[in-house]
């Protein structure tokens, strides 16, 4: 092995216990170490740089082209609303036309999905509806075929519209959902089944609300888990949505940090425990709710939430079939009298004399909300090492030829000073090319772009600032060792926590080498309970740090969040036990994973 990665433990071990320079994140950036997430490196920007709406307008093509964004999004359409339209009716179906065509059907990339208003109601013919599906995609017009189909939007929020029985009634509220995921599953089997639609992919169940924790994880049993248990054999991709702030129910919170990777880490172990494998996310909404009407500074709030959360997204390549900023396009059916005449709060573009109704527009501009496609637009490339002393100073860094592309936000409510350690490239050094976005609660954001001749040595990063450095190069660098990134997960999960009552999981089969390990630790529980456990792996303890991604939590009515705990790498053996103590009682540990980095040497 040569170069720095000998030194790399325990430069990170020196800069994790509190900062190598004082109050100075230490951010370390190898470009001749290529990295993989599972067997992926290279960037595919198509899960990851979308908009909320499909189509091919003149406004959207002209974007697709300007910010480096493939066709695709999202939009509210398919064989419910269709079949309502022609029938008058939920639960009718127009006569089939071409039930027996087995031509393999092209797909568009987009997702269709619907209010489930225009699909359910109690008591559905679930082979009725099913075939009728099927006969709605093999016929349906023009590029409306889609490559996914997540049957209904967010249905478990809206149960209580389809029973007879006063308010909320937990007895009804178990009938409909598990109805409604009998259909999810009904009409992925008829669609998998039929060889003209194998090119289309079924998801769901478009969670709303991901808040698993609550009523001691009972939440998660009657919503997320009820619905795979029922359906979860026959989807492509699992996906919920993600917002800080309310969505259509819960509390104010955020989800950026640690309660993001709690509920994707609790997902992956259900995953894996029961398929021996990870069904993919697919995040079709995330960004932050806005509850009031559109204003210019309003608008913008839903990208400080974005940019927080695509870095998390980013460390699950290999197990993302896409995501989705809410973001939608001009939205013209929200420009009516009983909206003053305003755009919706997620445009991308808005009329640019706004308040006027839709036949005295003049013309359509860009919100701000496009600089979160303007920051990212350059971002390409294959996956270099990278590593932060502080979780809430978040990294991503790309290798693309004669170009480095180095991404920073700041999770916290603080400014922080970073140290970023380029030392290898400062010979090869042309320029550095600088876009910085910072979205300000009650204020317009501020972005700029900035070419420097050198590196600093160390900068400050606002709270709610992205960084985009681009360091143009002067030679290309070729990759001399990689790091492969691999996940192993237990078979326990919501485990109840006890007082000093032992919590143990076993990782086996664990890939051995040079590198670094970590366990993410997910919890629930009460906020004057303890965060810090005592661990043990393999009969050695470990420290579990006092920080963690994003906030405290403290206006949540638990802390559900994961928190990393640094493994040296010399304590990990193929197969391994991890002890985990609590000194109270209350909550579960939800789940437990083994995250190895295993450096390969590819000089020798």
């Amino acid at each position: 092995m040569n170069f720095r990665l000998k030194i790399y433990t325990i430069t990170l071990a020196f800069a994790s216990s509190i900062n190598l320079y004082g109050q100075v994140n230490v951010v370390l950036v190898e470009p001749s170490v290529q990295k993989f997430i599972g067997d992926v490196s290279e960037l595919d920007r198509t899960k990851y740089f979308n908009i909320h709406a499909p189509g091919n307008s003149p406004l959207l093509e002209s974007f697709y082209k300007d910010y480096n964004v493939e066709q695709s999004g999202r939009g509210f359409y398919g064989p419910g609303i269709d079949a309502k339209k022609i029938m008058g009716e939920v639960g009718a179906y127009p006569k089939p036309k071409n039930k027996n065509e087995e031509n393999l059907k092209p797909v568009n990339r987009y997702v269709a999905t619907e209010h489930p208003r225009n699909l359910y109601k109690e008591g559905i013919d679930l082979e009725a509806v099913s075939d009728w599906a099927v006969e709605y995609f093999k016929n349906v017009k023009g590029n409306n075929r889609p490559l996914w189909y997540e049957p209904m939007n967010e249905p478990f929020v809206h149960a209580k519209d389809f029973y007879e029985e006063k308010d909320w009634d937990p007895v009804a509220e178990l009938r409909v959902k598990t109805e409604m995921s009998k259909l999810f599953r009904a009409l992925a089997e008829k669609i998998h089944a039929d060889p003209a639609l194998k090119n289309i992919k079924v998801m769901g169940y478009s969670a709303a609300w991901p808040s698993f924790e609550l009523k001691d994880f009972k939440n998660w049993e009657t919503n997320m888990g009820l619905f795979l248990d029922i359906a979860g054999d026959e989807l492509d991709a699992i996906s919920y949505h993600l917002y800080d702030g309310v969505n259509q129910v819960g509390q104010e919170n955020k989800r950026s940090g640690s309660n993001n990777e709690a509920i994707m880490d609790l997902i992956e172990t259900y995953s894996h425990q029961r398929w021996g494998f990870i069904k993919p996310h697919a995040i079709t909404e995330y960004g932050g709710i806005e509850v009031s009407e559109f204003s210019l500074i309003r608008n913008m709030q839903s990208i400080r939430s974005q940019n927080a959360m695509i870095f998390g997204l980013l460390d699950r390549e290999d197990r993302l079939e896409i995501s989705i900023p809410f973001t939608t396009d001009n939205a013209t059916w929200h420009i009516t009298k009983a909206n003053n005449y305003l755009p919706y709060k997620a445009v991308l573009w808005r009329a640019e004399n706004m308040g006027v109704p839709k036949n005295q527009i003049t013309g359509w501009v860009y919100t701000n909300r496009i600089q979160f496609y303007e920051l990212w637009k350059a971002v390409k490339g294959k996956r270099v090492f990278v590593s932060t002393s502080n979780p809430d100073i978040q990294v991503q860094a790309f290798l693309d030829d004669k170009k480095l592309y180095v991404a920073l936000n700041n999770l916290d409510d603080a400014a922080q000073q970073v140290a970023l350690d380029v030392s290898t490239i400062k010979s090869n050094l042309n320029d550095l090319f600088v876009k910085s976005l910072t979205v300000y609660a009650d204020d317009f954001p501020r972005y700029y772009e900035q070419t420097i001749s050198d590196i600093p040595d160390i900068f400050s990063i606002d709270p709610a600032e992205t960084i985009v450095l681009q360091f143009n190069l002067k030679n290309s660098i070729d990759f001399n060792n990689q790091i492969k990134s691999s996940r192993y997960y237990s078979t326990n999960y919501l485990v109840p926590i006890e007082t000093q009552k032992e919590l143990i999981f076993e990782f086996n089969d664990v890939e051995l080498g040079v590198g670094f390990s970590k366990l993410s630790m997910s919890i629930g529980r009460g906020h004057d309970l303890s965060k810090i456990p005592e661990v043990f792996v393999n009969d050695n303890k470990v420290e579990v740090p006092l920080n963690w991604k994003g906030y405290d939590q403290a206006n949540r009515k638990k802390f559900f969040g994961a928190i990393e705990i640094p493994v040296p790498m010399e304590l990990i053996k193929q197969n391994n036990s991890v002890r985990v103590t609590f000194p109270d009682t209350g909550g579960h540990l939800s789940s437990l994973i083994l995250d190895v980095e295993k450096i390969i040497d590819t000089d020798n």
